[in-house]
């Protein structure tokens, strides 16, 4: 197997393990093109377009537990980040290469 095909099948099999709704699949796709900023939820939320914040807060805690987005707070407001973990970051990053073949296949499966 290509070392490409290998990438790509490794993203998508994280994809299907840590995006099992479209709101997480967006949130990777977030932190894919903001990978060393921190936002609010409520900052997230508005550029995803989502108008419920708590779907958002409740998918970014599903992270933060999986290790793949880090909660800091600063004067009581949390403030999300993408972790430090390297091959985890790597996937995120990845993702953006291969959007077009993710969707689909992330609906048949």
């Amino acid at each position: 197997m290509s070392g490409e095909m290998e990438k790509r099948n490794r993203v998508l099999q994280f994809a299907g393990q840590h995006a099992n709704t479209w709101l997480k699949l967006d949130l990777l796709y977030f932190w894919s093109r903001y990978p060393h900023a921190k936002f609010t939820a409520g900052a997230i939320a508005r550029a995803l377009g989502c108008k419920r914040r708590i779907d958002v807060e409740e998918a970014l805690d599903s992270f933060v537990k999986d290790n793949l987005v880090d909660k800091h707070t600063d004067r009581a407001l949390p403030f999300y980040c993408l972790t430090d973990d390297a091959s985890k970051r790597e996937c995120v990053l990845d993702m953006r290469a291969y959007r077009s073949t993710l969707r689909p296949a992330l609906s048949m499966g």
